[in-house]
């Protein structure tokens, strides 16, 4: 059956996003997610970004914006294809809602405060968006649990000998595996992926974070869309990788910047009482027009 959708193909950070505004149904969102996902919209619609610049666009994720009614009291809501979490997603529909829809509070900053809900998070999350310089910070969750694992039992000792303990933080809707000094891979990926889930259980979505100083590599699985994908820059890795840096720190304020390969994103980190208090992601943000789209 052909579909005619509504969409945006949205840019945060070079994680490519393409946003469904026609409302769809949840039984629904595999499908038509994974032919969005097979879409050259560079190629084939003309999208064009400032960073990467390049002449294909291919999503990597896709959301599903859900009917908003002003008069609710409640804030706009968009589901993950899988109803996993996406911190990159969340900054991309805030934007939208800034930009496209006129929404948000102004501040004496100049940016626009919103409230929005997404799916694999309970409660509202609160964005600032900066339309002049194209820029959107979202509160992430913060760690709902973090599971140290041994280099010895992930397999990775011989790569990083200096590794002592690597860290799942659990970010409620997704899991991310922090690993400083190893080099990515997809064979490396899927290994430790069916370890860990053996070791903790059926998780929505999982990550495993590969940093190499101030470079990211991020790689997420999706489970129930089974899919695997080294991401242009992901949201809630950047996140993971920003908490487990922290957790040996005093309390106080830090600031991240975390290279990844389409994009850069900042993360802001507030540690008090010796826990993680509050979490925020800030980086670039672009929009195509809206696509009208068979499928």
């Amino acid at each position: 059956m052909t579909r005619k959708l509504e969409i945006i193909v949205a840019n945060p950070a070079g994680n490519t996003t393409i946003l469904v505004l026609t409302p769809t149904e949840i039984s629904d969102y595999q499908e038509i997610a994974s032919k969005l996902l097979r879409i050259d919209f560079g190629k084939d619609y003309g999208v064009r970004f400032s960073v990467p610049d390049s002449d294909s666009i291919l999503g990597e994720q896709v959301c599903f914006i859900l009917p908003y009614d002003e008069n609710s009291g409640e804030p706009p809501s968009m589901d993950m294809c899988g109803l996993e979490f996406c911190g990159n997603a969340s900054r991309a529909f805030a934007y939208y809602r800034v930009v496209c829809c006129k929404d948000g509070k102004l501040q004496p900053t100049g940016t626009k405060k919103l409230h929005i809900r997404v799916s694999g998070c309970d409660y509202p999350l609160t964005a600032l968006v900066d339309e002049q310089n194209r820029s959107c910070k979202v509160q992430m969750p913060a760690p709902v649990n973090i599971i140290q694992f041994s280099p010895e039992e992930l397999g990775i000792h011989e790569e990083n000998p200096d590794l002592e303990t690597c860290f799942l933080i659990d970010l409620e809707g997704i899991s991310h595996l922090v690993l400083k000094n190893i080099e990515a891979s997809r064979e490396k990926f899927d290994r430790i992926k069916n370890y860990v889930y053996q070791k903790c259980g059926n998780m929505e979505a999982f990550g495993i974070t590969f940093i190499n100083g101030n470079d990211m590599t991020p790689v997420v699985y999706v489970r129930d869309i089974d899919t695997t994908c080294f991401e242009g820059s992901c949201a809630s890795g950047t996140t993971a990788a920003a908490v487990s840096s922290t957790l040996d720190k005093p309390n106080g304020l830090y600031k991240y910047t975390f290279r990844q390969p389409a994009g850069q994103l900042d993360a802001i980190v507030n540690k008090s009482a010796g826990k993680i208090d509050s979490i925020e992601l800030d980086g670039l943000v672009e929009l195509s027009d809206i696509i009208s789209i068979e499928i």
